[in-house]
């Protein structure tokens, strides 16, 4: 029986579904953080970052419940795709998962940036 906690699956299926578009567009966000050298724009990439992964784990815990999403119809599934789009923001903006704020301690080092952001 597969657990919400298996966590290897999870990587490995989060690995596998990751859209090269939203990729990128972090990717990029990061290297303009990084010529830029500003605080503030090192955590909004680490926040989108966060985001993004909350919204992947989400998706994931829905389709272990969910085994057939062709009932849910087109547009419950593009619907459910920005409801779990707006909870990854709000789980990211309390700051109770702690990713980003790992991530921005992390990294700003590495990019020699000052100063603190929000």
């Amino acid at each position: 029986m597969s657990s919400i906690f298996d966590t290897s699956s999870l990587y490995s299926t989060y690995s596998q579904n990751i859209s090269s578009a939203n990729t990128q567009s972090l990717t990029n966000s990061l290297q303009n953080a990084e010529s830029s050298s500003d605080a503030d724009q090192l955590m909004s990439v680490c926040k989108n970052f966060e985001a993004y992964f909350v919204q992947k784990i989400i998706e994931q815990a829905k389709n272990t419940f969910s085994e057939d999403e062709e009932e849910e119809g087109e547009y419950m599934q593009y619907f459910g795709d920005i409801m779990n789009e707006q909870y990854a923001n709000i789980v990211t903006e309390s700051g109770s998962f702690g990713l980003a704020q790992q991530l921005y301690d992390s990294m700003k080092s590495n990019y020699h940036i000052d100063g603190a952001a929000e």
